[in-house]
């Protein structure tokens, strides 16, 4: 008896070491979508997995932008559960490789184009918009786009094809860079 009840002190120990505290895990926010677009900042319009509304920072660097969302939500981001990036089709593979790179994203992540994608994040959840995208490519009007093969295709050929989706809803093909 004596025995077990070791064991199990033990085992409280150590799952109290090991980073398994209660709370940690309702600490952050978990990014679902996000736009960039590079204006005369880079602007990030975010949709979390945990919020109704949308957050919109900028700044100098994706980087800084994404430090300026996690000020206005007043916790830090998780971003390696991202299923969605949106794109306005200029400069993108520098902006896949960060995401991928440093944000961790995962590689199943979906990336799509779009020429405001502030709006159609702000307008839409991201749910609906990845069940678009998957239409389109289910229906043949735009090609398998995650992260992975649309960067693949950036770095040899120096363009992708990808969903286009507007604000309005309509659905399109087009070519990145």
């Amino acid at each position: 008896m004596r025995r077990k009840i070791c064991l199990a002190a033990l085992s409280a120990i150590l799952l109290g070491t090991t980073g398994c505290a209660a709370g940690k895990i309702h600490e952050m926010s978990y990014l679902r979508a996000v736009s960039v677009s590079e204006k005369d900042s880079i602007g990030l319009t975010m949709r979390l997995f945990s919020a109704e509304e949308a957050v919109t920072a900028s700044g100098s660097s994706i980087d800084e932008a994404k430090n300026r969302a996690e000020l206005l939500t007043g916790e830090p981001m998780f971003t390696g559960y991202t299923e969605l990036l949106v794109v306005d089709g200029r400069d993108c593979r520098d902006i896949l490789g960060h995401m991928l790179n440093e944000w961790k994203v995962s590689p199943s992540c979906m990336v799509i184009c779009s020429s405001d994608g502030r709006a159609l994040l702000e307008q839409n959840d991201a749910e609906l918009l990845m069940g678009m995208a998957d239409q389109a490519v289910k229906q043949g009007i735009a090609p398998e786009c995650d992260v992975i093969t649309v960067l693949t295709e950036l770095c040899s050929s120096g363009c992708a094809e990808v969903a286009e989706l507007s604000a309005d809803g309509s659905v399109s093909s087009a070519v990145i860079s």
